[in-house]
């Protein structure tokens, strides 16, 4: 098992040196939308930590409409800082791949920010002229993030963020962004032609998470406007466009994390739901193979498994239903994972105890609250001063943490 979880594998000419993923987690620390001391520091033991590919977490390519107060915004003005992230990971992993994830966080966006919508949900309802504006700020920030020195981008379209409303047959939008299938996938269909055509080197790695099935009324993954029940028809459409595009890779969720969490990330009582995971990732890589297309995929949901992860893993890269096995609450509970378990060590796997959820949801800064002794405070301080969230250096303590302080 161990010769599969570590085996390469090529992505777009670059090689990922395992099939341990990364995925994106907010860590909700920046400052004025740079990554912070805290937010460098996590790059940083994720490096160590040895894993494959690591997603950052979601980067906003608005200024206006963010989810997180303390969130990450990549645009010219903060490129530098994302530079520097990128440099502390190179060097603490020069094989590992970087990504950045971009999303705009539409409706979905916090009581703090603007909250837009594409009409049907909450917030001030975008104009055409605005989602236009929105779609040219995805393809500027794609290429701020090959500049930064990202391997590629990740073009967030999952968990109830603009590009997954976007895509929902909810969207009946009277203009060209909804209706017809076409309307709907726009704004990925257009980004990404612009994107490949700025891009300085083709080797800059594209791809998209999807979540296939919402579980919502004309969500993502159902027949029409008004279905509830599961059709994922129309998300494996999803699938072959991305494939046509050209794009490298299709990083397989589900869910919505603020209204159907269950379903993104099972608990200990709903740990099962993480079966629909896999899945719904056996399908699209069966597809991929059935119709010899060329994308790679990332399942989702392994943390759900906690000390029978790898095994997971084994199983599914072994059967070939998928290419590289992505975690999420797991990079927070231990940043070492696949360095520990490849020398034997002792790994902190994730407790689904939602404790970062509740810090996420909180809008306090993000990470383990029961491996970690700093979110362990944030947690504390949080049930004596539930009013407002504290800024990053409220919460810091009296000394800086030095870099390996923030592991587990």
């Amino acid at each position: 098992m161990e010769a599969i979880l570590f085996s390469p594998l090529t992505i777009k000419n670059k090689t990922v040196p395992n099939r341990f993923t990364a995925q994106a987690m907010e860590g909700n620390d920046g400052g004025g939308g740079r990554p912070s001391e805290r937010t460098l520091d996590r790059y940083r033991n994720l490096a160590r930590g040895g894993w494959g590919l690591v997603i950052s977490e979601a980067l906003s390519v608005s200024e206006t409409s963010l989810a997180r107060v303390n969130g990450l915004i990549l645009n010219r003005k903060n490129l530098d800082g994302f530079k520097r992230l990128v440099e502390i990971f190179k060097r603490e992993n020069p094989q590992g791949l970087l990504l950045f994830q971009l999303t705009h966080s539409g409706e979905r966006s916090g009581a703090f920010s603007e909250r837009v919508s594409l009409g049907g949900g909450e917030g001030r309802i975008l104009s055409n002229g605005e989602i236009e504006g929105i779609k040219d700020s995805f393809i500027t920030t794609a290429l701020l993030a090959e500049e930064a020195g990202a391997d590629g981008i990740d073009f967030k379209m999952c968990h109830g963020y603009l590009g997954a409303e976007m895509l929902r047959p909810a969207n009946i939008r009277g203009d060209k962004w909804g209706g017809s299938f076409e309307n709907r996938s726009r704004l990925l269909r257009e980004g990404l032609g612009a994107i490949k055509q700025g891009r300085r080197s083709e080797n800059f790695i594209l791809g998209s998470r999807l979540s296939m099935y919402e579980g919502i009324r004309g969500g993502c993954g159902t027949g029409g406007p008004d279905e509830l029940i599961e059709d994922l028809g129309e998300m494996l459409d999803v699938v072959r466009l991305m494939d046509d595009l050209g794009m490298d890779y299709v990083n397989v969720s589900a869910g919505i994390p603020a209204l159907t969490g269950a379903i993104t990330r099972p608990t200990e009582p709903s740990k099962y739901l993480a079966y629909h995971h896999l899945r719904y990732t056996k399908t699209v890589k069966n597809l991929i193979t059935r119709e010899n297309r060329g994308l790679k995929v990332i399942g989702s949901a392994y943390s759900s498994y906690k000390a029978e992860a790898p095994a997971m893993m084994g199983e599914m890269l072994g059967k070939g239903y998928t290419d590289l096995c992505g975690f999420g609450r797991q990079i927070f509970a231990d940043p070492l994972t696949p360095k520990k378990y490849r020398n034997g060590e002792a790994v902190n796997w994730c407790v689904l105890c939602s404790g970062c959820s509740r810090l996420m949801a909180a809008q306090l800064n993000d990470g383990c609250v029961v491996y970690n002794d700093y979110y362990k405070r944030v947690m504390k301080n949080s049930r004596t001063t539930p009013s407002a969230p504290p800024s990053l250096e409220s919460l810091a303590p009296s000394a800086p943490l030095p870099p390996s302080a923030a592991l587990p």
